[in-house]
């Protein structure tokens, strides 16, 4: 699935950008959502070894959907506040403190993709590593996940009292 960048926001009336930011998130989230139950699948299947193709099949459909997970938090959600197109200090303040761990969870995630999804055999090196660079990626998904939790709460209630406050000024 690949990401077309969005029109710029900053010509959209504001219930206009609320609504983007609202499909954005509910994209990424859908994603994430995706990306993890497939973790958790190739978990299981490494556990128990018995096909290591099918393992590799699952492997490159999970890298896939794991490089579409971070193209959409990338292009979607974090590029406003990347290009200091961001306006409200609340949201500034925590990127400050949050994108660049993001980036890092973003590096450890193109790094394992670089690593395991293409299509020649795996050789007996990968296979034994594939565990521990699950587990690797999976403590920085995590951290990523917490992190994107807590940007995504503070958009929506940013969004919220913004809102709020229009509808009591016009009072």
């Amino acid at each position: 699935m690949a990401t077309q960048a969005p029109p710029q926001t900053d010509t959209l009336a504001p219930n206009e950008r609320r609504e983007r930011a609202r499909k954005e998130i509910k994209q990424l989230i859908e994603n994430r959502n995706t990306v993890l139950g497939q973790y958790y699948s190739l978990i299981e299947q490494i556990e128990d070894m018995d096909n290591p193709d099918h393992t590799q099949e699952s492997l490159q459909e999970f890298c896939q959907e794991l490089v579409d997970y971070l193209a959409i938090g990338h292009f979607e959600l974090y590029r406003r506040i990347e290009e200091g197109n961001e306006r409200r200090d609340e949201i500034i303040k925590l990127a400050q403190k949050i994108m660049p761990v993001i980036s890092t969870t973003t590096q450890v995630a193109v790094a394992f993709n670089d690593r395991y999804d293409h299509n020649t055999q795996f050789d007996k090196t990968l296979i034994k590593q594939l565990p521990a660079q699950l587990t690797q990626l999976g403590e920085h998904l995590a951290t990523r996940i917490d992190l994107e939790d807590k940007l995504i709460n503070t958009l929506l209630n940013s969004s919220n009292s913004n809102q709020a406050n229009l509808q009591a000024a016009s009072l």
